[in-house]
């Protein structure tokens, strides 16, 4: 039962030519011993990014993600949390686990649609967005009934609620966080925040756009005195 789903742990050191919505075969996507883009577990790890499939780098090949510009560019190694289809839910669990693990530097987070949930089920945690697909397209009571429970009030308070939990996990580990709040369709804001200029709608960037956004997020870094 495990299996179904496409889990993390199918993808732990192995490279595809196809990833989430990409099935066009002209990608290559490598996932390291844990199951993620980016470098091996191995060293010590500088710069965690986290998302869903904006940061995952979704229809570009490994050294074309925008984690992979910016550990390039501060000569750092990354690991690149990223899912395709992924919620805040998942960030802030994700970030909470691995911040402690390998205690980096930096933490990126690429915040997504505050819609989005995660589901947990007998298979493990399913993406809960919108439109259903995967776990959801199978049980479409199970997505009426988060869908009924999906509000502009409760998404904020979700979203509240997932970046406290990240920040309070980069504290603890003593790793500096920077967020990006693109794709938020509300307002808030903290000095933390920085999104760049970035906001893809209805696609997914490409290697030039994630190039630009991670100059730019050096840029932040060092006028704010995270490097």
């Amino acid at each position: 039962m495990e299996d179904k789903y496409w889990p993390i742990k199918d993808r732990i050191n192995k490279t595809y030519k196809t990833s989430g919505s990409d099935n066009s075969g002209l990608s290559t996507y490598t996932y390291n011993e844990i199951g993620y883009r980016g470098d091996t577990v191995n060293i010590p790890i500088d710069i965690l990014a986290a998302g869903c499939s904006h940061t995952e780098g979704i229809g570009v090949s490994d050294n074309q993600t925008w984690p992979y510009f910016l550990s390039e560019e501060l000569k750092s190694s990354h690991i690149n949390l990223g899912y395709t289809g992924r919620s805040n839910d998942y960030i802030a669990r994700i970030v909470s686990l691995y911040v402690r693990q390998f205690k980096p530097k930096i933490v990126t987070v690429m915040y997504t649609y505050p819609s989005r949930r995660e589901y947990w089920t007998k298979y493990g945690p399913q993406p809960y967005t919108i439109h259903p697909w995967g776990y959801f397209e199978d049980y479409p009571e199970k997505h009426r009934s988060l869908t009924e429970l999906n509000t502009p009030e409760s998404n904020r308070n979700n979203f509240i609620k997932n970046h406290l939990t990240v920040q309070l996990a980069c504290e603890a580990a003593g790793s500096k966080l920077v967020w990006n709040g693109s794709f938020l369709d509300f307002e808030y804001t903290d000095t933390k925040r920085f999104d760049g200029d970035y906001f893809i709608e209805g696609r997914h960037a490409t290697a030039k756009e994630n190039k630009i956004y991670s100059n730019k997020l050096v840029g932040f870094l060092k006028d704010n005195s995270y490097l």
